[in-house]
């Protein structure tokens, strides 16, 4: 984490002006969960994990003004960031945490990540899961928006080649495509279908991926006490 850290505070003030650069989906990526989270009609708190800049939090903002937000990240830089877009807002709150260690604070109707996970290592990706859903409350809503491994070789390196060969020719300056080609040093990526389970073994009853485009998914999953599932 130290590693990713450094980094990210690094690049925190440019962050979010290569975002649409970077992510060739970018609109689609950020707003397709938007019809899940219209369905938290009673839903009053929100925690963004890895919220780096805050800019998933802003497209859900968007949506429910209402929310009170937790924004957590491991950089404090990046933190920053989300304090100056936010600046004015009397209902976010800001913790620097390791979210790959440390338990998450409070409770929380939604949770959400964009782009943090996949920094993790599966057992710690599966302890997150474990951890975000005793966050929720019963009937919550856990999404995350972010990188995945293909199922196989093949579709893991035709999703990595295509990724670099659309970014690089998408007219970012050439210093930002070195620092982000040496990010992708820091991935960990996990196939889908493995963190699908995850979630599964972590609690949750209903999970499903609602977006992918090549190796950019969203995925998540509602808490349901009351609902006895099987896990396999």
């Amino acid at each position: 984490m130290n590693e990713i850290k450094e980094q990210f505070g690094n690049v925190s003030k440019r962050y979010d002006s290569q975002r649409e650069f970077l992510i060739p989906c970018f609109q689609d990526f950020y707003t397709a969960c938007m019809p899940l989270v219209r369905s938290l009609t009673h839903a009053k708190t929100a925690l963004d994990i890895g919220a780096g800049t805050g800019l998933f939090s802003q497209f859900i903002h968007r949506e429910k003004p209402d929310l009170k937000f937790t924004l957590l990240d491991v950089s404090g830089q990046m933190l920053n960031v989300a304090k100056e877009r936010f600046e004015g807002e009397s209902n976010f709150e800001y913790i620097e945490l390791d979210f790959g260690k440390d338990a998450l604070p409070g409770k929380y109707d939604l949770i959400i990540s964009g782009l943090a996970i996949h920094h993790l290592e599966d057992a710690d990706k599966a302890k997150l899961y474990k951890n975000i859903y005793k966050a929720l409350n019963d009937g919550g809503l856990f999404i995350n928006a972010d990188q995945v491994a293909g199922r196989n070789l093949l579709f893991d390196s035709l999703y990595k080649y295509n990724w670099r060969e659309t970014v690089t020719h998408s007219g970012l300056d050439h210093e930002a495509l070195i620092q982000a080609f040496e990010r992708t040093k820091l991935d960990k990526l996990a196939p889908l279908e493995t963190q699908l389970h995850m979630l599964e073994k972590a609690g949750f009853n209903d999970v499903d991926c609602i977006y992918k485009n090549m190796n950019f998914v969203v995925f998540g999953g509602f808490k349901d006490e009351n609902v006895e599932t099987a896990v396999i």
